[in-house]
């Protein structure tokens, strides 16, 4: 009953709260958070290959000559003697992922990897929008900025994000967050 009646109010309140100024008139929210990641995919794989000793090797060279590089040195992996296997964690422009994991097939067994969206692409326009709006204001009213140093902190704060947004926007080449399991049969 108890919780019946909270959700209830909590359902009241909620659509009684006002939508932000920006949502409501169609004028920039300036405080969205713009994922700046450079991957726009994980994917997940595991590939069984006859002979770890010797196979572990040519995949690092495989993964290297297509495109991937590792996210940290191979000693840094989790692996197990025991159980003859070594976990891997490589960055690969998107574009070369599957050629790469038909590289992998030849030497050994894997399924198709699960894959996972990372975030959603940045709005290049609506960043540059913003970012041309704020140069404008920080040229025509230099001199009332002056006059109020942490609001002209503040929005060179937001433009300096802005930026670097832009900039990560206008990679051509996204990556794929590989993290594979290799084991032995």
């Amino acid at each position: 009953m108890n919780g019946t009646l909270f959700a209830v109010l909590l359902a009241a309140f909620a659509s009684a709260a006002p939508a932000p100024r920006a949502l409501r008139s169609g004028e920039p929210y300036w405080f969205k958070i713009y994922s700046t990641a450079p991957y726009r995919e994980s994917w997940t794989g595991e590939l069984v290959v006859k002979d770890l000793t010797r196979d572990l090797p040519a995949l690092v060279e495989k993964i290297k000559t297509g495109g991937g590089a590792l996210t940290q040195p191979p000693g840094n992996f989790v692996s197990s003697r025991k159980d003859a296997s070594q976990q891997l964690s490589f960055s690969i422009p998107s574009k070369d992922a599957k050629a790469l994991v038909a590289a992998m097939r030849r030497l050994g067994t894997m399924d198709d990897p699960t894959i996972r969206a990372l975030g959603v692409p940045i709005p290049l326009a609506e960043v540059q929008a913003k970012i041309k709006v704020l140069m404008k204001e920080k040229t025509d009213r230099a001199a009332a900025l002056a006059k109020v140093p942490a609001a002209a902190a503040a929005e060179e704060e937001i433009l300096e994000h802005l930026l670097l947004v832009e900039d990560v926007a206008k990679r051509t080449e996204t990556q794929v967050l590989f993290n594979l399991l290799v084991r032995q049969k």
